[in-house]
């Protein structure tokens, strides 16, 4: 059972090496991270949607790699963990599991606000841009899991039907994993903004944990997890990719501003944005 575990843990620790390659940490914060967030968040939306149509064969043939670990996974180790799981259940370790994975879940869009109101209040902008990113990358990853989930319509491990358990846009939401693409979402970006590489280790062994949890509590299968890890590490890493050249002035940025609105008949406020 041990063998098992390492070798799920192994596949989550390579998740960011499948992902992208590395890139040193932004710098050169010139823009206001609030006023420009909503035109942020659009701007990154639409960029990481052309992504794939500019990839190089070396970023497919990690696409490729990644996908190949999530089959490998399903097919090697979701059952083979899953009963693992039932045959060691323990309400104690599955109590701990539930407030760990939080951490990929309210507890870390809670951090998220409270990071970015604090770095706001203390005039850091370098830290407010790295929870900026963070923010958006957690939407962005979650959004993408969520529409997985609807349309690929997998069942839970708790719901006992079976890893191969599959009805495409039901209500089933079991892969990839919502809480491991936050968690690996968060990681990425605050490793990449990090300067220390023990602060990328801790945030992605913390991630890993979260992925971990969501196992331990039967939410989700092995290969749920490793196919959540791997859409929080690539959308976290464009992202902070994306927003370091607009900070940097390098890139292109998208403006929303709020003016009033008057005539004759009517009065308004109008909202007026520049791409």
């Amino acid at each position: 059972m041990v063998g098992r575990w390492a070798v799920l843990a192994a596949a989550l620790g390579t998740a960011p090496a499948w992902a992208q390659e590395a890139v040193p940490a932004p710098s050169g914060y010139q823009i206001d991270e609030f006023r420009h967030l909503p035109g942020l968040l659009w701007d990154d939306t639409k960029t990481l949607a052309r992504l794939p149509a500019d990839w190089t064969s070396t970023q497919w043939t990690k696409a490729g790699l990644g996908l190949a670990a999530v089959a490998a996974t399903g097919l090697l180790l979701d059952r083979t963990v899953d009963d693992a799981v039932q045959r060691s259940d323990h309400p104690a370790w599955r109590n701990a599991a539930k407030n760990v994975a939080q951490l990929g879940g309210v507890g870390g869009l809670v951090l998220i606000g409270a990071g970015y109101l604090g770095s706001d209040a203390l005039g850091k902008e370098e830290a407010r841009a790295l929870w900026t990113d963070t923010g958006i990358a957690t939407f962005l990853a979650r959004a993408t899991a969520f529409t997985v989930q609807v349309a690929v319509g997998r069942d839970t491990p708790s719901a006992n039907q079976g890893p191969h358990d599959f009805r495409p846009f039901s209500s089933q939401d079991s892969f990839p994993s919502g809480h491991a693409s936050q968690a690996f979402a968060m990681a990425s970006a605050i490793s990449m903004h990090a300067d220390s590489p023990w602060v990328g280790g801790v945030a992605y062994g913390l991630a890993g944990l979260v992925g971990l949890a969501r196992i331990e509590t039967r939410d989700h299968y092995a290969s749920d997890v490793v196919a959540g890890a791997l859409v929080g590490t690539t959308i976290g890493r464009a992202v902070v990719r994306v927003n370091q050249g607009r900070r940097e002035g390098t890139g292109p940025r998208a403006e929303f501003s709020v003016v009033p609105a008057w005539g004759r008949d009517y009065r308004g406020l109008c909202l007026a944005a520049k791409f």
